[in-house]
Parts: C-alpha cells; structure tokens; sequence
C-alpha cells in the first residue's frame, strides 16, 4: 500500500500554480517559453517558507525532469526570477525554454513543480501546459469549379498558429495572411511562413506537371491537397482517465464520394501521436502501446472510428489524431488538432479549515483533469459517505481513500498519520573513527513525510543535524557519538526513533601528570598519572628508561610513597586498545641534600715543605652543591668552592682539612684529610740526631739501673752480714716521661682534647768512697766526686695524628710529647 501524508497535499486557497496559457502551439525547429507563476504562504505554523527547489517535467511515472531527460539533452533551460510576499502569501514565477523544438516534444501535460522547507511543503500545477509542435501546411480549395486554376490557398497548421502568415511565389514575397487567392500557372510554386519564422516555411506546392517537379524537387502537387469541404475529421470531447482503467477516443470522419470522375474508396486508417520525419507512427506499431491497443468500427459504412487503450499509464496523456487514406490523388487526411488524452492518479487532499479542532480535516477527492465522479470515500477500507469533499475527524489509525464509483479497484493512495519510523545504520557492527556511516529513517507513511535528524546534547537540548531520510558521515569522528534522533513530522502527527552510535578509536591526546608537579623533595610522595582518550578504554603500561617498570604494568597511575634520588629518570606511559597506541612521557627530578661527601688531595702522602697541594672535594646532591673548606680549630671559612689549592706550604699549614657540602636541602661535612708537612734535609738531621742522643741516653741509663741494682743486692746481702751500722740511705735516680695521647673527638663542634701525663720514677742509692767515679749519664756529662747532685735532661717531642670524627670543630690529634730522665747522686757520708 503506497499512501501520501495529509500534509503532503495542499488546500487550494494557500498553494497553486497558474499557467499563462494552458494551451501553446510552436513550429517544429523553433523555440518556445511556458510560464507560470506559484503561490505559498509566507509563514505555516509559526514557521516561515522557503522555496527550495525548482522543476519542469512531463513523464511523472519515470520521475524524470526535462533538464535530466535524454529526450531533451542540452535544449532546455529553466529561469525562475526573485520571490515577492504580499501579506501572508509570497508568489514566484518560472519560464520553462525549448529550444529546437521536435514533433514529438508534443505532451499533454507540461507541468511545474515547487518544493519548500515546509512539512509536506511540495506542490504540482496540474493539468499543466499542453504543447503542439507543427509543421505548416498550404491546402488549396477551389472554390470556383468553372475556373480550375483559380484557387484560394491557406497557411495551415495543425493547432491554429496565430500568425501573421507571409506568402512567396518562387521566393519572393507576394502577399499576407492566413489565405492567398491565386491563379495558379504551370510555373507557380508557393508556400507560406509566420512572419519572424520565414526560416522555417511550409513545404512547397506547385501544379501538377513535370516541370514542376523540376524546378523544385519534393514540391507537393496542388491536386494532392483537401478542400475543407469535403475532407473532414471530427472527434469527441477531450478525454481524462485513471491510470489502469480502459479507455476509448472515437471519431467520425467524411471525404468526398467521388473526385474528378473517380469514386473515393478508403485504404488505410490508423491513429497516431507523434512522427517519425514525414511519416507518421501507427500506435500499434509503437512499442510503447504493445498490445494495449485496438482499432474499431462504429457502423458499417466505417466512417466512424475507435481508438481503445487498456491499462492505462500516465505516459501515454497525449494528442491522438486520426488519419486515413484513400485511393483519391493527394487523398491523405489527418484529423488536427486531435484529441487530448490526459492520464490521472486519484489524489485526496487535505486542509484543517479550524484551527480549533486541530484532527477536523476537509477531505477533498483530487484528479488532474477533473474526473466528473461519482465519488465515494472509504476510511480503513469501510464506505463512509459520497462526494467529492467530505469531513472527518482523523484518528492515529485511521486510513482514508477515495475512488470513483465503478472504479473502487482503482482508488486514490490512501492516506495516514505516519507510523513509528525505523532507524538503521551502515555499516552495521562496530563502527571505527575514519569510516564513513550513513543512518536511514524510514516510514510507513509514503511518500511525503518531512524528515529532520537531531541529536543529543550534555546539556539535555538537541541540535539539529540534517533533513532527508539519510544522515551520512564521511569519515566519522570520534566527537560523532551520541544519540541521534529521527523526526517524521506531518501537521497531524510527529512520531520519533532513536540510535545510538558509539564511534571507537584509538587513543590520542595521551598525557602524564606529576602530583606535585615541579621538584620533588627526597623522602616525599609522588603520583604520576597517564590519561588519555580512547574507546574502547585503553590498558596502559609504564617504561623507565625504555624498561618496563617493575610491578606497576597495565595501571594508570604510578605511586612512590617515599622517593629517593634513584627514581629519578624519564617515565613513558604507553596507552593502547586495538585501534591503535600513543605513548606521553614526563621527567622526575628527586631533589636531595649532599651525602657521601669527601676530600681527596693531589699529591696524596706527604707533602714536601715549600710545594703545593689541592684538595678537592665531591658529593652527590641534586641540585648541585656549593662547598665551603675549614681547617681543624678554625672558626672562619678558609676557602669557597670545590677545590682548594695551598702553595707554598710551611709546617704550620699542616694539619687536619675538611670540606662542607651544601644546597637548598641541607649541608653534609667530610672527614677530616691531614696533610703531613715534611721537612727539609737539614731539619730533618738535626731532628734525627736528637732523637739518637736520647735514645743512646736511655740505654745508658738502663745499664746503669741494672748495674745498681746488681750493686745494690749485693751490698745488702753484706750488710745483712755485718749489721744494721753499715746499711747506707738510698741515692734517688728520677726517669720522667711524660707522653700525650689523642683520643678522637665526638661528633659535636670541636672539643679540647684532653690531655695526660705517665710518669716514671726510679731511685738508686748509691755508696761510695770519695774518689769513686760515677758511670756517665749520657755523651759529654761527668759527675764530679765533689757534687752533691747532678741532673742530665734529655727531651724528644713527636706528634701523634688519629682520625677525627664528622663535624666542623674537631679535636686536636697532634701533641707534644716529652720524655725527662733525671739521675741524682748523693755522697756518702
């Protein structure tokens, strides 16, 4: 069931088309202009009209219009001037141009079409413009049978040009108007033209002799021409018939019993629309009417004549001529203008005359051509009422048609709210980014339905996307997805489907976050965060330095609760799904105090009295450290920068050194590094030559111990033999030594060392006659018999360096150290 929308057929008072002729005649080769001018109204239901497309046809069962009709390629041409509104109504006006024009440009219905942004906003003027093509034609009556060569000509035309008519005897012109009397002689040739048009004259005639036909090849005799009196074709009224029914054009048709002596007998008779050249197409030859066509006659004397056609289409709304042929010289008869054979479809128009009762609706039973009716109405295939117009309130399920009565198997489209449509998309299944997707809405409610796509906004609004039954992406993005609407409106109904589409694609607009940002503070937490944009959602994986990274694969954050400076490096996030990958990197700087701080000097060992010696010192710390130096039991800073260079260098420069390391985090001291001094030559042979004399002295001093000792015993052992008298008091000898120990200072600034001396004591007693000598103490001393006590010295000193713990101040690690030998001698008494 093919059934039109309401709204897709226009009430009479607002929508029309007017023709400024319903009738045009032109000669074959010429050019010819149909014009109308069209009406609508300016605003439709709070919404304003625009006209949007144009158009000229003639075959509507072909849904051809003439610019893309091969009949008439490059010969037509369309001009439509600007639009003008009076009131509520708004008139526009078109002309439709044929150029070159050919007998079988000849239709019945050459008609003008507008289509609008209105719902069901398209409109037809019918019947349209019916268009004759001729040839001109010169028929010769005699009027006056006793002068045979007296003859009044007339310029003829199959559909009554109007003229002016020009007339030329053998090229020049000779006189004006439709008819020319002329006594005719063997040498004549005439013929006429419409003035303007003398390019295109009627064929030439002339008498019938041989010197005729010699002079002017083709010329047609003058005996080959009808007298109007005796030649004739006459036809019924115009004919307007249903497409599928059966229809019948008669004629009745006279010539003359007998012409010149000889009886008139008929030989040929057919019906016609078109010519092919000079000859004309009998319509049971024409493929288009195959076996749709049969000839007949009414009486038996056969001067009458009928033309049935069954199954009608709308192709064949046409003139229809009948011709015959007799036996008679020139005895050939065409019966013009013919008749106009004009094919409908039934249509059912529809207005709302009340706004009030939005569904009350004036049904109106429409044919091109006025079918006379009898009408009947039917609503979901049940009779309703009669009559051309009828009354209803329209229901949602409602189906109304009408027929003509006799004709209910060929009644009008039936007509109805449209249905819920359908919406489809192609192709089907996932749908890529890139990919072209077309979406289809459909209705049971043909054919005029407006179509309107939206679709969904965030905001719950819609956006209005296209109008058309289709929806096409070409390629798809990914910001096409959502939710999209299909909206069927009439003015009696709108109905509504929906879709969804879900465009995917890989991912892009990949980015990695740090929180915080900027610096990171060793010690501290920090989150690193992937994102990106992809559908399906993406599966991420984390690299360092090209590496996958530990445990933390197909997460999209990565978490340090504590960073430490080895986290430090370039981090990739790798995010993909199976429509592609894209990766984003970020950098972590771990910002830390210095640690692992040291000193080194070059040269390393001793360093020679008067040469140079640089330290250099190095940490590890993130930003770069500053160093400061310090040398043991200095409070102020000797020195600023990673190296410290000290030439010349004396004894006195010897000593303990230490670098500070230091940045935005924090500052971190080195251990101490002791530079050792040593001497030169000389210095050092006087140094070792003391320390000889000492040691030569101690030995001395411990023979002389031992040997007193011995003495000593012995002497006791006598005199534990002789008694108590003789026992002599003791001779004291001292040895003093005195030796300093550094102990390493704690960790705090820096700390005096302590400190302590170990003394040594040993008492000789000795006893001995006056002129006794004493035992050398050491080189270059002697003891005198008439001392009563002497002293011999010997002092050593020597620096002893241990290391000194972290920390700015640290303890002393070098001290002196002295050793005193002291020998007393008492004499005897």
């Amino acid at each position: 069931m093919t059934c039109l929308f309401f709204t897709a057929l226009q009430g009479y008072g607002e929508w029309g088309v007017t023709y400024t002729s319903s009738n045009v005649c032109a000669l074959r080769g010429s050019t010819v202009e149909i014009s109308c001018t069209y009406r609508y109204p300016k605003v439709k239901d709070g919404r304003y009209t625009t006209v949007q497309k144009t158009l000229w046809f003639t075959k509507t069962d072909g849904n051809k219009y003439l610019l893309s009709d091969t009949d008439y390629a490059d010969r037509v041409k369309y001009s439509c001037g600007e639009n003008s509104c009076t009131g509520n109504s708004c008139y526009g006006k078109c002309t439709l141009r044929i150029r070159d024009l050919r007998l079988s440009d000849s239709a019945a219905g050459y008609k003008f079409r507008f289509e609008t942004d209105q719902p069901g906003g398209k409109y037809t003027g019918d019947p349209g413009v019916t268009l004759s093509v001729t040839d001109l034609q010169v028929k010769v009556p005699v009027p006056d049978p006793t002068h045979p060569t007296l003859a009044d000509l007339e310029c003829h035309s199959m559909c009554g040009l109007a003229g002016p008519y020009n007339w030329t005897r053998r090229g020049q012109s000779v006189g004006r108007g439709r008819s020319y009397r002329v006594d005719i002689r063997s040498e004549d040739i005439f013929s006429c033209a419409v003035e303007g048009y003398e390019h295109l004259p009627s064929p030439p005639v002339c008498k019938s002799t041989p010197q005729c036909t010699d002079i002017m090849p083709g010329c047609l005799f003058f005996t080959a021409l009808q007298r109007y009196g005796d030649w004739r074709v006459t036809y019924t009224s115009n004919v307007c018939a249903l497409r599928g029914s059966t229809v019948e054009i008669s004629c009745t048709y006279t010539y003359p019993k007998e012409q010149d002596g000889r009886d008139t007998t008929v030989q040929k008779t057919l019906w016609l629309t078109k010519r092919d050249g000079d000859k004309y197409v009998d319509l049971r030859s024409d493929k288009d009417y195959a076996d749709r066509v049969e000839y007949s006659c009414e009486d038996n004397s056969c001067n009458g004549k009928s033309l049935r056609i069954r199954d009608l289409r709308l192709s064949d709304s046409a003139e229809y001529k009948f011709r015959f042929i007799t036996n008679q010289p020139g005895g050939k008869y065409t019966g013009e203008p013919g008749v106009t054979l004009s094919v409908t479809d039934l249509q059912v128009k529809v207005s709302f005359p009340d706004p009030t009762h939005p569904t009350l609706a004036d049904l109106e039973c429409h044919s091109m051509c006025g079918l006379a009716g009898p009408y009947i109405w039917t609503r979901s295939g049940q009779f309703v009422g009669r009559g051309r117009s009828y009354w209803f309130y329209i229901g949602s399920e409602d189906i109304y048609s009408c027929a003509v009565e006799g004709y209910e198997h060929l009644p009008s489209p039936p007509v109805y709210a449209p249905k819920t449509p359908s919406v489809t998309v192609r192709p089907s299944g996932e749908i890529e980014e890139g990919s072209s997707v077309t979406l289809s809405c459909s209705s049971d409610a043909n054919p005029a339905a407006k179509y309107t796509w939206f679709k969904d906004n965030t905001d719950d609004s819609s956006r209005y996307m296209n109008q058309g039954q289709q929806l096409v992406f070409g390629p798809i993005k990914s910001s096409d997805s959502g939710q999209y609407y299909c909206l069927v409106e009439t003015e009696l109904r709108t109905k509504s489907a929906s879709i969804y589409i879900n465009v995917k694609y890989g991912p892009k607009h990949t980015s990695v976050i740090s929180s915080p940002s900027g610096g990171v503070k060793e010690g501290s937490s920090v989150t690193l965060s992937c994102s990106t944009d992809a559908n399906p959602a993406a599966n991420y994986t984390w690299f360092k330095d090209n590496t996958v990274y530990r445990d933390m694969n197909q997460r999209q954050q990565l978490v340090f609760d504590r960073v430490n400076s080895s986290d430090s490096g370039k981090y990739l996030c790798e995010a993909k799904n199976e429509f592609g990958t894209k990766s984003a990197s970020i950098s972590i700087n771990v910002k830390y105090g210095p640690k692992h701080t040291s000193v080194t000097s070059s040269p390393s060992g001793g360093v020679k009295e008067g040469s140079s010696v640089t330290l250099s010192c190095s940490s590890d710390a993130n930003p770069a450290a500053n160093y400061t130096w310090f040398k043991e039991h200095e409070d102020s800073v000797i020195e600023s920068g990673q190296n410290y260079t000290i030439t010349d260098i004396t004894s006195e420069l010897g000593g303990n050194y230490y670098c500070q390391a230091h940045n935005a985090i924090g500052p971190h001291n080195s251990t101490f590094l002791s530079i050792n001094v040593t001497e030169t030559y000389q210095q050092m042979t006087t140094t070792v030559g003391t320390i000889g004399s000492v040691a030569v002295l101690l030995t001395i001093i411990l023979l002389l111990i031992t040997f007193l000792w011995m003495r000593r015993k012995r002497a006791s052992r006598k005199a534990s033999a002789l008694g108590p008298d003789i026992a002599e008091e003791p001779l004291p000898v001292y040895g003093n030594v005195l030796a300093l120990t550094n102990h390493a200072a704690p960790a705090a600034l820096r700390e005096p060392i302590e400190r302590q001396d170990d003394l040594h004591y040993a008492s000789i007693h000795v006893s001995r006659s006056e002129n006794q000598e004493v035992p050398r103490c050491s080189a270059g001393s002697r003891v005198q018999s008439d001392q009563t006590d002497e002293v011999v010295y010997s002092v050593v000193k020597f620096k002893i360096t241990n290391a000194v713990p972290e920390g700015r101040d640290q303890a002393e690690t070098g001290e002196t150290s002295e050793l005193y030998s002291t020998v007393k001698k008492h004499p005897r008494v």
